[in-house]
Parts: structure tokens; C-alpha cells; sequence
């Protein structure tokens, strides 16, 4: 029997709205806990030990010691969309501002802590008439930002075999791998269910551009088995979205702060005109 039985409906509805697991039944529509991100290689090297390393393969970061695999098992257990904001400052790369994570970006109102919306993001038609870089700089801002579960069998630099089974781990997609889990795993899916009922194989895929390599993320949904919602997947769950939670509160403490410190600022100029304009009227 599946441990769904045991967990409260209102309960899953709470995690089901904060992690954005649901699959739309129509197209389209700081405590912060650290997890490994899930990455693909890109470098034949180990920059610290000198040590080739396996191109396109996948490893999850936090260790001094990675364990890298070919393919992967994930199992999603949220789907948001965030903004952030990386800037150089004093030559050293900084996040200066960041917004709530949303479901739908089109809908939903992704607050940042600098005061405004989504840090800043013109609208698709705006950014259609920009010239290619600065759109470029503006679309690096949007990240999906994918919370799950990952196992896989992989080896470490020294050809250790390591088995990981169910880690937690986070994704964050942008530029061209943005769009991929949404095109290509939850739009597999059956319509009206739910990201966390299904997992996937990913692969990687190799792209080029001149002198230019990538790997992108690449999906094969199992939609032919629905898995249970066992205990520990619930756990994590809920452990996810306490850190969302917790994100947003800090967020939103900054947003009000920097609107209220705008509102301070307004008022200080509409008063300093209020005296320019009595000052004016006493020399006329």
C-alpha cells in the first residue's frame, strides 16, 4: 500500500502549492537548506587534481571527492521558476538581488528583494526588440529551478564504484536548458498529475557553437510506472518546502523594506520641493 494513504490531503495540498508540482490540465498554464546540485561536466579535467574526468557525464557538487555516472535517475518533487541577479562587485561575481520562486511566471507575482518584479525582466516583446547581448544578459536572469531525488551508479576520479540512491538535490536551468524539463518531461506526463508521481533517465546532451561546448539536459520520462509516495520522499518533500518558505519570508522582508525606504525617499523629495517652491515664491 502506498504511504499516501497516511498523509494529510490538506497537507499535500500546502507542499503541492509551495513546490509547484502540479501539471497543468492545459498547456502553458536566509535558513536555506544546502542539497547537492545535480550538473553535467564540461571539462576533460579536474581543474584541483589535474585528473581527466569524464565529459557529459553527471556528479553532484558539495564533495571534494565526485561520483560521475553517464545517465541518471531523478525523480522531481518541485518545479519553480526564480530570478537572479549576478553582477561583478569590487571583481568578485555577486548575487545582488533575487526573487520569490514562482509556479507560473506569466501569473504570478515574483517579488525581489531590491523593491521590484522578477529583478527587473522587460517583457518578451521588449526584449525582442533588444540587441542580442543585452537580451542575453536579461534571459540568464530566469531560472528553473528544479528540487528531487537522484540515483545513480558512478565512479569517483579513481575508478571507486559508488552507488547513490535518493539524494536530494536541486537544478538550476537557464539560457537553452530552461525550457527542457518543462518540453520534455512535464509535458509527457498525463495531464492534471503530478511531477512527483513519475521519474525520468537523464542523459546529456553535447552541443557546439564554433570553439564553443555545452551540455544540455536531456529527459526520458517513465510514464509507464506511477510511483508511491513513500514516507521518505514526503519527508524530503516537506524539508524542501520549509526551505522555500523560509527563502520567501526573507525575500519579502526585503521587498517591503525597499519599498518603504523608496516611499521615505519619495517623500523626502516631494518635501524638499515643497521648500524649493516656498524658497522661489519668497525671492519672487
Amino acid at each position: 500500500m502506498s504511504d499516501l494513504t497516511t498523509i494529510d490531503a490538506v497537507e499535500m495540498a500546502e507542499l503541492a502549492d509551495i513546490l509547484g508540482t502540479d501539471v497543468p490540465n492545459k498547456g502553458g498554464d536566509s535558513s536555506i537548506v544546502r542539497v547537492p546540485e545535480l550538473r553535467i561536466n564540461a571539462k576533460s579535467r579536474n581543474k584541483l587534481t589535474k585528473k581527466p574526468i569524464p565529459e557529459g557525464s553527471f556528479y553532484l557538487t558539495g564533495t571534494d571527492d565526485p561520483v560521475y555516472a553517464e545517465t541518471v535517475t531523478f525523480r522531481p518533487v518541485s518545479n519553480l521558476v526564480q530570478y537572479f541577479h549576478w553582477d561583478e562587485v569590487d571583481g568578485k561575481r555577486t548575487l545582488i538581488n533575487k526573487s520569490l520562486a514562482v509556479k507560473n511566471p506569466y501569473k504570478d507575482e515574483a517579488r525581489d528583494m531590491r523593491g521590484g518584479i522578477a529583478c527587473g525582466m522587460p517583457s518578451w516583446d521588449d526584449r525582442k526588440e533588444m540587441e542580442y547581448d543585452e537580451a542575453k544578459k536579461w534571459r540568464s536572469m530566469q531560472h528553473r529551478v528544479i528540487r528531487g531525488l537522484v540515483s545513480y551508479t558512478g565512479k569517483k576520479e579513481d575508478g571507486t564504484e559508488v552507488v547513490i540512491e535518493n539524494e536530494p538535490c536541486i537544478m538550476f536551468h537557464k539560457n537553452s536548458p530552461y525550457s527542457g524539463f518543462y518540453n520534455h518531461f512535464i509535458k509527457a506526463l498525463p495531464k492534471g498529475s503530478a511531477v512527483y508521481n513519475y521519474q525520468a533517465k537523464l542523459h546529456s546532451i553535447y552541443n557546439e557553437n564554433g570553439s564553443v561546448v555545452w551540455y544540455t539536459f536531456g529527459y526520458t520520462p517513465e510514464t509507464s510506472t506511477v510511483l508511491d509516495l513513500t514516507k521518505e520522499v514526503r519527508d524530503t518533500m516537506k524539508v524542501f518546502g520549509d526551505s522555500i518558505r523560509a527563502e520567501h519570508k526573507y525575500i519579502d522582508e526585503q521587498y517591503f523594506k525597499a519599498l518603504s525606504e523608496g516611499s521615505i525617499d519619495n517623500a523626502a523629495l516631494e518635501a524638499l520641493g515643497d521648500s524649493l517652491d516656498a524658497d522661489f515664491e519668497e525671492v519672487a
